[in-house]
């Protein structure tokens, strides 16, 4: 027979594993609580946030898009098929992005929080406009991102 603490706990880890992240969808940042993976800094500028989310319903949350590719660079298995989504945040309104949609617009004179220069937009037209309103810089899309030498690799 089963008390009542007993079915509490029962209850709760079926409430729990109910509520992982089976979609592969971002969550939201808390700048109060959630802090980058890789450089350990809080996400106080919540429109570079990005995130990778796994199959397995993990959520790791950067500070910058560059900590997050140091992070799948040093955690590889993610790179597989269907492994993990990679998210940014269109810079202007934080709406999430999936990485291999977005645009970014980079020189390494613009302002992101870990001083990689690289910011993100939903689409190509945004981060045209960005480089143009600042008078420099380039855009780039997912492959030529993927060519992109950040700062921690230099």
């Amino acid at each position: 027979m089963i008390n009542k603490t007993g079915a509490l706990l029962l209850m709760s880890a079926a409430l729990i594993s109910g509520c992982q992240n089976s979609t592969m969808e971002p969550e939201e940042i808390n700048p109060e609580i959630d802090v980058c993976e890789v450089c350990n800094m809080g996400l106080a500028h919540e429109h570079f946030a990005t995130e990778v989310v796994t199959a397995d319903g993990e959520v790791y949350k950067f500070d910058d898009i560059g900590c997050m590719d140091e992070f799948v660079e040093m955690e590889a298995h993610l790179k597989e098929e269907n492994a993990a989504k990679q998210y940014v945040r269109d810079v202007d309104t934080g709406e999430w992005v999936e990485l291999e949609k977005a645009f970014h617009a980079y020189h390494p004179d613009f302002w992101t929080p870990m001083a990689n220069g690289v910011v993100s937009f939903k689409d190509k037209e945004s981060a045209e406009k960005y480089v143009k309103d600042q008078g420099m810089g380039e855009v780039l899309d997912y492959e030529s991102l993927k060519k992109h030498e950040w700062s921690w690799e230099q």
